[in-house]
């Protein structure tokens, strides 16, 4: 089940921006175990996108990108996948994102193997001028059912 939640304050992300204008954070479980680790979590979450989802977030559309992307940046600070940059990282959480100038965003997975795997993904934006304002006003509309659907992807192919 995926529900919205509020961000982890130890979460690397809940204080990368001086000033945020927009947050939100989700959290989906599985059985424990299902997950090695955050790096683990993370290529089931590219690989298991909807190509058409890949092209909007990423730009990215071909599978096979995706994975020599994976490959190439071993989820590495200030490597990339697609146009998600990794901004951050610690054995339990990675930052991805992009500044596009009129705004950046940061997108946060974190796994929290408890008795179960918790997964919490988080999103922070920050906008630097009045485009970002109106370019967001819309993306909005739609970013948490995009959030969610990625999420739903993940749990389609995880296998129990």
């Amino acid at each position: 089940m995926i529900q919205k939640t509020n961000a982890k304050q130890d979460s690397l992300i809940f204080n990368i921006f001086e000033k945020i204008h927009y947050r939100d954070a989700f959290q989906v479980s599985f059985n424990k175990n299902t997950f090695k680790n955050i790096d683990d979590f993370a290529k089931y979450y590219f690989i298991s996108q909807p190509s058409w989802l890949r092209l909007i977030s990423m730009n990215m559309i071909k599978i096979q990108t995706v994975k020599n992307n994976l490959k190439k940046s071993n989820l590495k600070i200030d490597t990339t996948i697609g146009s998600w940059k990794i901004f951050n990282r610690n054995d339990n959480e990675i930052v991805f994102g992009d500044s596009m100038g009129f705004m950046d965003y940061r997108f946060s997975m974190r796994l929290d193997k408890s008795n179960i795997d918790n997964i919490e993904v988080s999103t922070v934006v920050k906008l630097n001028s009045y485009m970002g304002k109106y370019y967001f006003y819309l993306v909005k509309l739609m970013h948490t059912k995009f959030v969610t659907l990625s999420l739903k992807s993940v749990t389609k192919q995880v296998k129990y």
